[in-house]
């Protein structure tokens, strides 16, 4: 039997637990980053903060552990983060099991105000932090890492697969945004289905009317990928599957149509 074929577009090296999972469930994962993670020049700490918070997996991992933090309060957008966080060391760890908004609400409720906060992570984080937090919370930034988009080059192979491609699974909007450009680029008619962690993620395939997509009901992976695994049937193709809406436990799926043609 013909296993079917996801294209991972997860940043390395996560993409290998998301190729993984896939592979223990029975389809062919085939690992191509759409975005890849550069680390940044470690800035010394100034000023031990009230609470360290982490909006993403890499953010956890590009920070580099300091004992003397080890018993401050630690505040992790997902569970997956904040597993990670606890592994790394750090002993007080909340999961907001959720999104920047979620996490916000959590900061709220588990520090006192006035409070002052270190948000490690990307040079440029999705969502105004400060802004969501108000006065009462300082923030202070430590940018760890930067996103950079993969040279089109380095997809190439991926190309030549396509029409064998049914699933694609997008893990943040800047990856939908680049994902969708090279799809346009490669192959504008392509029919499978973009499995999105996001609304924000799966806005850029907007452009290309062909396509699907499936809207995790919650920003984690175990959502983005369980409609995938309990639709699947005996001959199924996630390609032939119809347009509509599916509010299944993980995710829904939305027929994407293109601004020109919304009335």
């Amino acid at each position: 039997m013909t296993k079917e074929l996801v294209w991972v577009t997860r940043t390395d090296p996560f993409n290998r637990l998301t190729a993984k999972r896939l592979a223990g469930a029975g389809y062919e994962p085939l690992s191509a980053p759409a975005l890849r993670v550069v680390a940044m020049p470690a800035r010394p700490l100034t000023a031990v903060p009230d609470a360290l918070v982490f909006t993403s997996l890499n953010g956890v991992r590009m920070h580099r552990f300091f004992p003397a933090l080890a018993d401050l309060p630690v505040f992790a957008v997902g569970d997956h983060s904040a597993r990670f966080a606890r592994a790394r060391g750090y002993s007080r760890v909340t999961s907001a099991a959720g999104n920047i908004t979620d996490l916000c609400r959590v900061i709220r409720l588990g520090l006192s105000a006035p409070g002052d906060i270190l948000h490690v992570g990307a040079v440029s984080p999705s969502g105004d932090m400060a802004a969501m937090l108000g006065s009462s919370v300082r923030v202070r930034r430590l940018p760890v890492y930067d996103i950079e988009e993969s040279d089109p080059r380095d997809l190439e192979w991926i190309a030549g697969r396509l029409e064998a491609i049914g699933h694609i699974i997008v893990h943040s909007p800047r990856a939908g945004s680049h994902v969708a450009r090279w799809l346009d680029a490669a192959m504008p008619d392509w029919t499978g289905v973009a499995h999105c962690i996001s609304p924000a993620a799966a806005e850029p395939f907007r452009a290309l009317p062909g396509i699907s997509a499936r809207i995790s009901n919650r920003p984690d992976e175990r959502s983005l990928l369980s409609a995938l695994f309990e639709n699947r049937g005996p001959g199924s193709s996630i390609a032939a599957v119809a347009h509509g809406l599916d509010r299944s436990r993980g995710a829904r799926r939305v027929r994407l149509v293109p601004p020109a043609l919304r009335r």
